[in-house]
């Protein structure tokens, strides 16, 4: 209340006062006597009063005089007290304190702002203070000034320097000025308000230094910062993290939430540990994907904590975002180069400068037997062979040091003392500078790789099972040894060698023992050779010699006679088993027969066919005859694949079968004719048959034999023809060399041809070659439904006990036993001991090439199932067996 009563008080002014406290002297006279007059009774009285109320106004005047007094004392005391407050404020405080007239005279400055000014109270008062502004900010405050007095603004702020008068420095101040209406009876004027910001803009330009510092650490380092309001639920990230999240624009919004991008792999587990780091305020660090705003995911690693409030609640969640995609790639990458390193099947080991073994891999440890931790610190010495003299090493080093590379084969020494071959690369690595740091060897073991080298060198020139001279190579050194001889005059021979039936032997034993006795052969043959000659492998069963410098035609022949010799001697197996073969000798002579190393093997080869011809173990010297032969073979041969790829050249022809009981046909035997285009001329199968079986055509002439057959019994059985049983010949090498079962299949699927009405007729030689292949080849074809017949029994060599063990039909006497019948005994006694042993067995017996009434008769007589012959019928083509099949 006092306050404002002083406040109240102040605001009168002393002629005020005056005036009231005249109305108030002339009040209390007037009517304090007008009042006295009314109330007294005499005049005695009234001046007793008068005096009492002179001496109350005496009173009352003093006592406001006292108070009076007392409120400007007590004024003077506050406004003394306020003064200094405002002293001290003003000396100590970092502002100036000015009250300028609206023309810029300085009417009142503070002690401060004269101190800044470097001049007292009364200089001051004689400055302008737009003196204080820089011309450069003049315009701006003229402005302000008119934006103040239109009431616009009531205050504005400018940073400028205060210069003082002394010449110090100027001083960094912020000037406030705020504009004061004029109010009881003062003027309109300015207040200015300078603040010294020296401290502030030193701290701000530290400040803007360090954060500048820190940006750059942070860009530097490839990390950005970001720090979360959590009260206002907003985020602030610096431009490193604008820049990592691959942002366009120059700021991220307070609103992005970099959780919100994390990889929804990375969600649940990122988040769980934002909240252990919130709730138990333990440091954060994670690593996870965040998605940038161009739609990629990229991998950042993550640290930060949390910022406590007054409150105790956490207010702030900060830290630093580091892009690790590009170091997670690196990594990635040299885990790759790692895994393969560690998964190559070479060698790899890495040194340092001086060559102290760094690292081996895991194919190293396989290839050399040593561990990591044996080799570490060493050096490659302890790998030497001693294989390589110095210059080896020395041209070694001087190919690293000059291109940086080394790539050679080398020997080098196992832990275990073996001492192999290597295939080497090595390589220096370099630093920045170009200084070597380390080397990179890189090897893998080829000793395989030698030994198939070898290998294949030695199969180049040699024959892999027995371990002569092969063709090609036998041909080569043919070659210049007749060019030898050419310029010599020497003469020199081919002998090539067949072995005899030596298929047999395979086939009776297996093409072990086969390969056995080929190689014990060569080895007999290599021990009777002569110093210089060479022996040479042609093909399966056929080998050769190169008889050098021979002085007569003559020594040949002897030559010839010793090589089968050699080959006769017997092989033996661990078991006891004894096989001998033998061979045919074609022999051909340079320059008596020939002249080049092709004619040569030509001569030798149709030679062998002469030797053949004079039975096993012969020898036969060639003549021009022999080429001509061979040449009419190849002839044929080539006529004849011909003939299967043209339709009409080859036909099958039927020779009727009949049982001798009821005369009835029951069934034919084809015959494969061939036919020569143009002229029509036949073709003996005696001639063909043997160039097909030699040419390996009798597999392609057999299943078209088998297939035509097959066609031709469904389409008569199709007419109304009576059932018939079909039989076809089957060659001894059609009967081993092929599937002949498959063939038989094949045939009676495309025809439909009852199996039952199909017979195979094999010769008995067949069966005696290759008894149990034999067997187990009929029991396929028996488990087919197809019937089996021997043909031309007697001739062979068969047993009744193998007979036994096939599974046969029918036994077809051979016709040279039913030729000469009745005039030869012999043979009729032998043809009918073979049909009562087919009786006795439970077989049909057949005989062939029946030509007389007296053959029938006997045969009849002795119970003979069926002949077939002239004398019934000549092998017929198709239509002219169904018309004789009609007719009967």
């Amino acid at each position: 209340m006092e306050e404002t009563s002083t406040g109240k008080a102040s605001r009168i002014t002393p002629g005020w006062g005056m005036v009231l406290y005249l109305a108030l002297g002339v009040a209390w006279v007037f009517v304090g006597d007008a009042l006295l007059a009314a109330f007294a009774d005499d005049p005695r009285s009234l001046t007793r009063y008068q005096t009492w109320k002179g001496w109350a106004y005496v009173l009352f005047t003093g006592l406001l005089a006292w108070w009076l007094l007392r409120r400007m004392h007590s004024a003077d005391r506050r406004r003394g007290a306020l003064e200094r407050d405002v002293g001290r404020i003003g000396r100590y405080a970092s502002a100036g304190v000015a009250r300028v007239a609206l023309d810029g005279r300085v009417l009142w400055a503070d002690e401060r702002l004269c101190g800044w000014l470097g001049m007292s109270r009364q200089e001051a008062g004689r400055h302008v203070f737009s003196a204080l502004v820089p011309p450069s900010d003049m315009g701006w405050a003229m402005a302000q000034l008119e934006r103040l007095r239109s009431g616009q603004i009531d205050h504005y702020q400018d940073k400028r320097l205060c210069r003082p008068a002394d010449g110090r420095p100027a001083v960094p101040v912020l000037c406030t000025v705020s504009h004061v209406p004029a109010a009881d009876g003062e003027p309109e004027q300015l207040v200015c308000v300078l603040q010294d910001i020296g401290e502030a803009e030193a701290a701000r330009a530290a400040l803007e230094r360090s954060e500048t510092r820190l940006r750059l650490a942070l860009d530097g380092s490839g990390s950005g910062m970001w720090d979360w309001d959590m009260a206002q639920s907003q985020a602030t990230y610096s431009q490193g993290v604008v820049r990592m999240l691959r942002y366009d624009g120059e700021r991220l919004g307070a609103s992005v939430n970099l959780l919100e991008r994390l990889h929804p792999e990375d969600t649940v587990r990122v988040r769980q540990s934002v909240l252990r780091t919130l709730c138990a305020d333990r440091p954060f660090q994670e690593t996870a994907r965040l998605q940038c705003f161009d739609g990629t995911y990229r991998w950042f690693h993550a640290r930060g904590m949390r910022h406590m409030g007054a409150d105790g609640r956490p207010e702030r969640f900060s830290g630093i975002l580091t892009d690790l995609t590009a170091e997670r790639q690196a990594q990635q990458r040299q885990r790759l180069a790692a895994t393969v390193v560690d998964n190559t099947i070479e060698g790899v080991v890495v040194t340092d400068a001086h060559s102290r073994i760094l690292s081996v891999n895991a194919a190293f440890t396989r290839l050399m037997g040593y561990t990591e931790a044996e080799l570490l610190g060493k050096t490659p010495r302890v790998f030497k062979s001693g294989r390589h003299d110095r210059a080896f090493y020395e041209a070694l080093w001087e190919s690293l040091r000059g291109t940086g590379h080394w790539r050679g084969e080398i020997w080098n020494r196992r832990k275990n003392g073996e001492i192999f071959p290597e295939r080497m690369s090595l390589s220096a690595v370099h630093d920045a500078v170009g200084q070597v740091t380390h080397y990179v060897c890189m090897f893998s073991d080829i000793s395989e790789e030698k030994a198939q080298r070898e290998r294949l060198e030695f199969l180049a020139h040699c024959d892999p099972l027995t371990g002569i001279a092969n063709r090609a190579h036998f041909g080569e050194l043919l070659a210049e040894a007749v060019r030898e001889a050419g310029d010599r005059g020497e003469r020199l021979a081919v002998l090539q060698l067949n072995l005899d039936r030596f298929k047999d032997v395979n086939g009776s034993y297996g093409h072990a023992v086969g390969d056995e006795v080929l190689k014990h052969i060569a080895r007999q043959m290599q021990e009777a050779l002569r110093p210089g000659d060479l022996l040479g492998r042609m093909a399966g069963d056929e080998l050769a010699v190169l008889a050098r410098a021979l002085q007569r035609p003559e020594d040949a022949g002897a030559y010839a006679r010793e090589l089968i010799a050699a080959v006769a001697r017997p092989w033996r197996s661990p078991e006891g088993l004894a096989v001998v073969a033998s061979a045919s000798v074609g022999i051909c002579l340079f320059p008596d027969h020939m002249r080049t190393a092709q004619t040569l093997q030509q001569g030798a080869h149709a030679a062998v066919y002469g030797a053949k011809a004079l039975g096993r173990g012969a020898w036969c010297f060639f003549d021009e005859g022999m080429t001509q032969a061979a040449h009419e073979r190849l002839a044929m041969e080539a006529r004849l694949r011909m003939a299967l790829r043209e339709p009409g050249q080859l036909q099958v022809y039927y020779q009727p079968q009949v049982d001798i009981a009821s005369g009835r046909i029951v069934g034919a035997e084809a015959l494969v004719r061939w036919f020569e285009p143009g002229s029509g001329r036949a073709v003996s199968p005696a001639q063909f048959i043997p160039v097909a079986e030699s040419s390996g055509l009798i597999g392609p002439l057999g299943e078209w034999v088998l297939a035509q057959v097959c066609l031709q019994g469904r389409q008569w059985r199709a007419e109304g023809l009576p059932p018939l049983t079909l039989a076809v010949n089957i060659s001894q090498h059609q009967f081993h060399l092929t599937d002949l079962s498959g063939s038989v299949a094949a045939a009676l699927e495309v025809s439909g041809y009852p199996p039952q009405a199909l017979e195979l007729e094999i010769t008995e030689s067949a069966l005696a070659a290759r008894p149990e292949e034999a067997r187990q080849v009929l029991q396929r074809l028996r488990a087919q439904g197809l019937r089996i017949a021997v043909d031309d029994f007697g001739t062979g060599y068969s047993s009744l006990a193998h007979l036994k063990r096939f599974p046969i039909d029918v036994l077809k006497i051979d016709q040279g036993f039913i030729r000469d019948i009745p005039r030869s005994a012999d043979d009729m006694a032998i043809s009918a001991a073979i049909i009562a042993m087919g009786r006795s067995l439970g077989l049909s017996v057949l005989a062939e090439g029946v030509e007389t009434a007296e053959q029938l008769a006997f045969l009849r007589e002795r119970g003979c199932d069926a002949f077939q012959g002239y004398l019934c019928s000549r092998p017929l083509p198709p239509q002219e067996f169904a018309a004789l099949l009609r007719a009967r």
